[in-house]
């Protein structure tokens, strides 16, 4: 029997899309959790929490729109000071259940951020392999996008409450399930690496050399290489694990880097 404690968190953060998480200034304002069997196909049990640290940044129109929570929400039903303790304390012990994590996105978002609130109010985080869901499922190759939204709808399902923790914990858990957990674990494992897509520079007064140039820049675009404009390449954080396999192939040149 395999138990995963699946997370989510929504959060009100300072500047996520340029900057990424700043723990500093970043705060949860609602945390859902679910232990999950996965061999029966069932949540066994849950936790879901709004959460008011008198420190939050006050929540944008945005963060609003986007999951329904509003300061007056958080002020009226929010956890504060020693509830919040009593609340990670629960998850603390959740967590102590499980043989794994799983989070959408965990390690770049929710990983981090509820790391940062069991240091801020000195309670220890039971140190746990993570799954990520975007990284550690192998989708079909006909499933292009990572979005929650995209992949619910490719699984067959919508999600009644978008945007509220618990309920993507478990949209999140719905499309796991469809998959082999031992897999996941061995991704999860695995090193990740970087690959570079090699374009050699053309001649660029040269009609058919930027012709050519331009079609292997679409062949690596879309196979999700990313730019990076301060040194001028496009890379690729892929596992270890499927290099070793030979899983990974473009149909253009590329190399580790």
């Amino acid at each position: 029997m395999a138990i995963i404690c699946g997370i989510d968190l929504e959060g009100i953060n300072q500047n996520l899309e340029l900057s990424g998480v700043n723990l500093s200034k970043d705060r949860v304002i609602e945390i859902g959790a679910a232990l999950w069997d996965f061999d029966l196909q069932a949540p066994v049990r849950v936790l879901s929490e709004l959460i008011d640290e008198p420190d939050h940044l006050p929540i944008t129109e945005l963060v609003s729109d986007l999951t329904g929570i509003t300061d007056d929400m958080l002020e009226k039903w929010g956890a504060k000071k020693d509830q919040i303790k009593s609340i990670l304390l629960s998850l603390a012990d959740m967590m102590e259940k499980a043989d794994y994590m799983m989070a959408h996105n965990g390690d770049q978002y929710d990983k981090p951020m509820i790391g940062a609130m069991f240091n801020r109010f000195g309670i220890p985080m039971p140190d746990l392999l993570w799954i990520d869901s975007i990284r550690d499922i192998e989708f079909p190759r006909k499933i292009k996008v990572r979005a929650l939204s995209q992949l619910e709808h490719a699984h067959g399902f919508v999600n009644p409450f978008p945007h509220r923790a618990l309920s993507d914990v478990f949209s999140m858990l719905k499309i796991a399930a469809h998959y082999n957990l031992d897999r996941m674990v061995e991704l999860a494992k695995s090193p990740l690496v970087t690959i570079e897509a090699k374009l050699p520079t053309p001649n660029w007064k040269d009609p058919i050399q930027m012709k050519q140039f331009n079609a292997e820049k679409h062949k690596v675009s879309r196979a999700k290489f990313k730019w990076n404009p301060s040194n001028k390449t496009w890379t690729k954080i892929v596992h270890q694990i499927r290099l070793d396999e030979g899983k990974i192939s473009f149909d253009f040149e590329w190399a580790l880097k």
